[in-house]
């Protein structure tokens, strides 16, 4: 029914070229943290990344790896790669550096578009759209997605402007017993730290 999607072939720049995936979070690197925890609802779980090497020696559940098909144009490259080869109706689609994933809310916006006619259904919080943890259905966004990337539009927000989605403020998550948590990800060195202060 549903397949997971990790995006992990971003530059690192801002955390001085040090693979965000691999980060050392709660006893484990965040990707392997990433791939357990989906695995327990994803039937399979897509890697997107330039270097699958660089993942060979972890101790985790079987993974695909697969590299962008246009390559070097962010996450809507890494979601075109993963939804052309993924055969269930929805994706669950997260940035290699969310190390706290929640399954909950994953099930929450697959039941919205089980129950819904939607193409997508993302978080909102602080006014943001949090597209990498993120539920879709796949067949619908390729055309769009590929639009995008030829018509070199990168933005990822650039999608919501051409699909029916649904998003999910503070307060859906507060009244649904989901804490939004989930959507804190990690960019610099200090959020790495604020992150393991926390948890």
């Amino acid at each position: 029914m549903i397949t997971g999607v990790i995006l992990a072939g971003g530059r690192n720049s801002r955390m001085h070229g040090y693979n965000k995936a691999m980060l050392p979070f709660k006893g484990e690197s965040i990707i392997e943290g990433q791939i357990r925890v989906m695995g327990t609802i994803c039937r399979d779980i897509l890697v997107v990344t330039p270097d699958p090497d660089c993942y060979a020696n972890l101790s985790m559940r079987k993974a695909t790896y697969l590299p962008d098909v246009y390559a070097g144009h962010g996450p809507l490259s890494g979601m075109h790669a993963a939804f052309l080869k993924l055969r269930t109706e929805f994706a669950w689609v997260v940035g290699c550096d969310y190390p706290t994933l929640s399954v909950p809310a994953a099930q929450l916006m697959v039941n919205l578009l089980k129950q819904m006619d939607y193409d997508a259904v993302v978080p909102i919080v602080n006014d943001k759209h949090q597209m990498l943890h993120g539920v879709y259905r796949p067949e619908r966004l390729l055309s769009p997605i590929v639009s995008l990337i030829e018509g070199e539009q990168y933005r990822l927000s650039g999608l919501l402007d051409m699909i029916n989605w649904l998003g999910l403020k503070e307060s859906d998550w507060l009244e649904s017993g989901i804490s939004h948590d989930f959507t804190l990800d990690i960019d610099t060195p200090e959020q790495y730290l604020s992150m393991l202060l926390r948890n």
